[in-house]
């Protein structure tokens, strides 16, 4: 790995689930670590047909220094975007870099 490369900063984060001061609960996304990575869109993924065009989406490749406790669960935010985690791959089972597949997260979507 070449450190040089991790030159993008990003928040990883997670949902939780909060009581307010009413005891009602909250449901939230909320920063669990901010991150070095370098950040490379990877490859288009072509997706059915919709009104005779075919739609795909762009899936992001994100390197960081090898981390363990990561999921699909939480989600990158680069730039005021929001993108959803489809894989974390430690990259040839070297514990030296995870690899984080993801895609930009559409708006009015709600994924927990």
């Amino acid at each position: 790995m070449n450190i040089g490369e991790l030159r993008n900063r990003l928040e990883i984060q997670h949902y939780v689930r909060l009581e307010n001061e009413v005891g009602e609960e909250v449901k939230l996304w909320q920063l669990y670590v901010k991150l070095w990575a370098k950040f490379e869109t990877s490859r288009v993924k072509e997706q059915k047909l919709e009104a005779g065009k075919a739609t795909g989406s762009v899936v992001h490749k994100i390197v960081i220094r090898y981390r363990n406790d990561l999921d699909s669960t939480m989600r990158v935010v680069y730039k005021g975007k929001n993108y959803n985690i489809n894989h974390v791959v430690n990259d040839k089972e070297q514990n030296i870099e995870t690899h984080l597949f993801c895609t930009l997260r559409e708006e009015g979507v709600y994924n927990e």
